[in-house]
């Protein structure tokens, strides 16, 4: 994305899934040359995330098919498709939610409307 010109993007495709900033936390199956590996162990170290990189973890951290999902069923979700899914990310995705509803002051799910969305097809 950055060669393209895409700056922000490129930065939103590597944040979005490191919400501790450390390639540890990925979780997932590492499909990347070891060159890719540092280039994004390189890029996590130069990144400070702001308030837009936390509102991506967090969408993704409640996004699943079929719409918006429980914090915890989606964790839970994930942890049972790829083994583990590391306590210390758990507890940032949780902080994360409880972040936004302090600076929105109601419910994310209220906000999202969790019980009602659904992505056209």
């Amino acid at each position: 994305m950055t060669s393209l010109g895409y700056d922000d993007c490129a930065r939103i495709c590597l944040t979005h899934s490191f919400n501790e900033m450390k390639i540890e936390g990925y979780v997932g199956n590492f499909d990347t040359t070891e060159e890719e590996t540092n280039l994004i162990k390189t890029k996590l170290k130069e990144v400070e995330c702001d308030d837009y990189d936390k509102l991506i973890q967090l969408c993704d951290a409640i996004s699943g098919a079929e719409g918006v999902m429980d914090i915890i069923d989606r964790m839970s979700d994930v942890k049972a498709r790829y083994g583990d899914y590391e306590q210390s990310k758990w507890d940032t995705n949780l902080a994360l939610k409880d972040y936004y509803e302090k600076k929105m002051g109601k419910n994310l799910y209220e906000t999202v409307e969790k019980d009602t969305f659904r992505p056209s097809r």
